[in-house]
């Protein structure tokens, strides 16, 4: 729980940044950036969505083999789960929706859109099951705020997201709930920062195809069940989780010219916004064998696939001799500050 002062500050700075109409804010501890726009009521459209339909006797029996969750917890009202390749590398990430007489809604990113349908097709063979793109018929939101946990949502597809805390919950209907009616609409830009600031990972910037889900933080936001029977790609991931060794995961960073120095002000805004998504960050030294990637952006705040050890390194240093960098695609270099998220379970 948040200490009164910080609280106290982070309400302020969330009136601010709504009088201002400009998302910009400076915090004392970069771990603060997860809190700033949780204390007012809001909605928004989350954008680049679409929507599955997967109905019929064998729905549920179906899907329990394709992804990496557990179907139990869909009629909770919804569940985060990774679609998986043979493999074990993530092909999308997916919010799945119970629905009445076995049927479920299947959210992803458009862009993987084409590459569900033909993977749920090629995997149906005689199962009972009807598969089609509701994506025209569907809008998904995201509310967020004290009184969203209290929303009544009847006959709307939706669920709580666990993904972080206060993530608040999300939304699919045809049109916008009624229950919408006393929170303040934001643009989805600013659902874009809050969860980067927050560290989630969401679509296909973040969930790359060479990636892991563990390495995406599915486990951390209750996307993954490692009791479940058997599942495309769970050999990997099941070793994975039982080797207790995860070294890359993505973290939230903030971005600020190199000319700023090593250690700059914890601020984000949307007046600077450097063109960085699925560049490379290099440690000082540069003699990392795997340098991170930059995966989401909204300002200049964005996610990144690190090694753990070295985001640590940096958040403990004294000297301030360890830093990290990236080229934009003009080749303007960028300074990239991370942190581990304060969610995260302490290992």
């Amino acid at each position: 729980m948040l200490r009164t002062g910080v609280l106290r500050r982070v309400r302020t700075l969330s009136r601010a940044i709504q009088r201002a109409q400009l998302h910009t804010v400076q915090v004392d501890r970069l771990t603060d950036f997860e809190h700033v726009f949780d204390s007012t009521n809001q909605f928004a459209a989350v954008g680049n969505r679409a929507v599955l339909k997967v109905s019929g006797l064998d729905a549920r029996e179906f899907l329990q083999g394709m992804q990496c969750n557990d179907m139990e917890s869909a009629h909770n009202g919804g569940m985060l789960t990774g679609f998986l390749s043979p493999q074990g590398r993530i092909l999308a990430d997916a919010f799945i929706y119970a629905l009445p007489e076995s049927s479920y809604l299947v959210e992803v990113d458009t862009r993987v859109r084409e590459r569900m349908q033909r993977m749920l097709g090629f995997y149906r063979l005689r199962a009972r099951v009807e598969i089609s793109d509701v994506s025209n018929e569907c809008n998904v939101w995201q509310v967020w705020g004290p009184q969203s946990p209290h929303l009544s949502f009847d006959g709307v597809a939706h669920m709580a997201d666990t993904r972080a805390p206060h993530m608040g919950v999300r939304v699919v209907g045809t049109s916008r709930p009624p229950a919408f009616s006393d929170f303040d609409e934001q643009p989805s830009t600013l659902y874009e920062l809050r969860r980067i600031l927050k560290g989630v990972a969401e679509g296909a910037n973040d969930f790359v195809d060479a990636s892991l889900p563990l390495e995406c933080n599915l486990d951390y936001m209750q996307g993954v069940h490692f009791g479940k029977g058997c599942y495309v790609g769970q050999e990997l991931t099941i070793r994975t989780h039982h080797r207790g060794v995860v070294r890359k995961r993505i973290v939230p960073v903030l971005f600020s010219p190199v000319d700023h120095g090593l250690r700059v002000p914890l601020q984000v805004s949307d007046e600077w916004a450097p063109e960085l998504a699925q560049r490379d960050v290099v440690p000082s030294g540069a003699r990392a064998r795997r340098p991170g990637r930059v995966g989401s952006t909204a300002g200049n705040a964005g996610l990144a696939l690190m090694r753990v050890e070295h985001v640590e390194q940096f958040a403990t240093q004294t000297d301030n001799q360890m830093h990290f960098e990236a080229e934009c695609a003009d080749g303007q270099r960028v300074r990239v500050s991370p942190w581990l998220p304060s969610w995260w379970p302490k290992q």
